[in-house]
Order: structure tokens, then sequence, then C-alpha cells
């Protein structure tokens, strides 16, 4: 066996199959997954190559330990069930391993999230792990007006959760202080600051990472943004152009989506990447000028590119309801127009 090994063991044949598929299904990463009702036959299983993580339920790891096989597993999380005279005994019964408890009747999710804790923690034996996605073309969609209160990063939230319909989607933001996180109602301990250094540091477990720090709201995932204008500032080019071909060779996303509100170095390179950039208008003097200016700056420095795949749009008034939905869904069509032009 030369994949990362998931293996799911309980007597009980519809839990095993139903915690085994949840897991499969939830799990955004190539673990290759076997359930097994057992337990003789998972350690003949395991005598096929290293299980990665074994999930058994106590009543089946208590059958492993009198027939004292239960050292070869170095990573487990077991799902107690009535009994609690495993405090005391654990660091005797796996010595070398890495050990967890939760509810055998904990949701699925909470188990899932104990999955991923574990293997976050202790990566060794998790390299390696990529996205459990489709590969092949991918396109980075970028959002930037010089405007301020456009309702940019509102208008980007609801594209990207219409393309997460049908598409893998991620979403990036480049602002500092957002209210991000409040409109997805997911505070998060990591950002993309993080991402960033795993993604130069700990390349081979990028994707173990990505699932620990993103967050999703309605099938569209996110990185939640840096904190400070500094952190901003400090994010170049070379760093933003390797997480996006991480996240669409390894993690297997289709679009990538870029929120450019403030100016990370090499911003305007960062929008070269870009196969097709948004950027929202008004109908004001004010608002012209500031747009004329930008404008003035792509054409003194030579991003005529930029310009060529830019599309500008007024939002409309009413931003709810069945007419708007056709309208960011025309945006769309729109953009994918520029993208096959491009390709």
């Amino acid at each position: 066996m030369g994949n990362v090994i998931l293996t799911v063991c309980d007597s009980n044949r519809m839990y095993c199959e139903r915690l085994q598929e949840y897991l499969r299904n939830h799990l955004k990463l190539s673990f290759e997954i076997h359930a097994f009702t057992d337990t003789e036959k998972l350690l003949q299983f395991s005598q096929m190559g290293e299980i990665s993580l074994l999930v058994i339920s106590e009543s089946a790891i208590r059958r492993l330990k009198w027939e004292n096989s239960y050292k070869q597993f170095k990573n487990v999380i077991i799902l107690d069930e009535e009994t609690k005279e495993w405090s005391g005994q654990e660091k005797a019964l796996f010595p070398e391993g890495n050990l967890r408890h939760i509810s055998k009747y904990s949701p699925a999710t909470k188990i899932a999230e104990e999955v991923l804790e574990l293997c976050t923690s202790h990566t060794d034996g998790f390299s390696g792990l990529s996205g459990a996605g489709i590969t092949g073309r991918s396109n980075v969609i970028g959002f930037f007006t010089p405007l301020s209160r456009s309702g940019q990063t509102s208008l980007l939230v609801k594209m990207g959760e219409c393309l997460a319909k049908k598409h893998k989607t991620i979403m990036l933001s480049f602002e500092s202080f957002s209210a991000l996180p409040s409109l997805f109602e997911a505070e998060a301990e990591e950002d993309i600051t993080d991402l960033l250094y795993f993604a130069d540091c700990e390349r081979d477990k990028f994707c173990l990472y990505l699932e620990r720090i993103r967050k999703n709201r309605n099938g569209l995932d996110y990185i939640s943004p840096a904190r400070t204008a500094m952190q901003v500032k400090e994010i170049s080019f070379e760093k933003v152009r390797e997480l996006i071909k991480l996240l669409c060779q390894e993690a297997g996303y289709e679009y990538v989506l870029l929120d450019m509100k403030e100016y990370p170095d090499g911003f305007f390179e960062i929008l070269g990447l870009c196969d097709v950039i948004y950027t929202i208008t008004r109908n004001n003097s004010a608002d012209h000028y500031r747009l004329s200016k930008y404008n003035k700056v792509l054409g003194d420095n030579g991003y005529e590119d930029i310009v060529a795949k830019t599309i500008k749009f007024i939002i409309p008034d009413v931003r709810e309801g069945a007419s708007y939905n056709r309208y960011v869904e025309a945006l769309l069509a729109e953009g994918q127009e520029v993208m096959s032009l491009g390709a």
C-alpha cells in the first residue's frame, strides 16, 4: 500500500459504513479509506502496509488488546462507548502512538474534526495527501476597484457561491481588519499568512493544513484574510503565485477568487495572474477621476493585459432577489467569454 490509509473499524455494519461514507465525502483529502467490522480482517489488511490512521470503536480496540496486536497502529482515534476505564492505561497500550478519544455517538462532523486535528498535530505518516478534487484547467478571477465602500466583497461572495454550485471554488481576501469572518459567521485562529507559511515550509502537507484553515459558506471555501495592513504588505507576488499553483494543482480547485482590497507586494503582477478582473464603477465625477487615475497607472506601466481582461460594471442598487441573481449570473457569463478568449 503506497497511499495514505485511513481505516474505520466497528462491529456495527451500518454505523461503520455510514462513518466511512461521511469521512470519504467530507474530508477533502486523498485518504484511501477502508471499513472493517471484523478485527481479524483489519489485522490481515494491516499486514499489507502501514495504516496511517485507525478510527476504531472501544469494543473493537479491546478485542485487539487481547490479541496483543494494537501496537502496530501509531495513530488511533478510539470511539468511546460506555466504559471509562481507559485513563491510566493509554501509555501502556500505545507507547509509541498518538491516541485520541471521542464519543462514538458524537456527530460525524465532530469525528471528522478530530481526524483533522490529529493529522495536523502529528503530521508524521500523513505526507503526500492531496486534495480530493478535479484536476485540469483552473481559473483565477480577480476583483479590484479603487473606489471605497463599493460592495466588492459582498458581490464576490455572491459570485463565488454561484460558482461553487458546480465547481470547486475558493476565495482569498487581501484586506486588513476585514469583516469577512463575520459575514461567514466563522472566526478563525489561522489565516492566509499561516497558509502561505505552510505552502513554503510544509509543502508535502499543504492540503492537510488547508483542510484545517479553510472555512465554508454555501459551498464556497475561503481563507481568512490577514489581520493588519502590514501583514498584507508583506505578502509577495511569488508567494501568491505559488499558493494559487498549490490550490489548483494539489487541492483541485477549479476557481480561485482574489478580493484585492489592499496592496500586497507585486500587486499588479498578482492582477496579471488573473484570467479576468472585475472592476466596480460608479456614476459620479469623483469616482470617475479615481478610475481614470487607476487606468493611467496601468497604461503608463505597461499593464495593457490587465486592461484587456477587465470587466467594468455598476452594481445595482437592489442587491437581493431574483433580478440581482440574474445580474450576477450575467456577469459570470461575461467573464467566461473573456476567459475563453484568453485561453
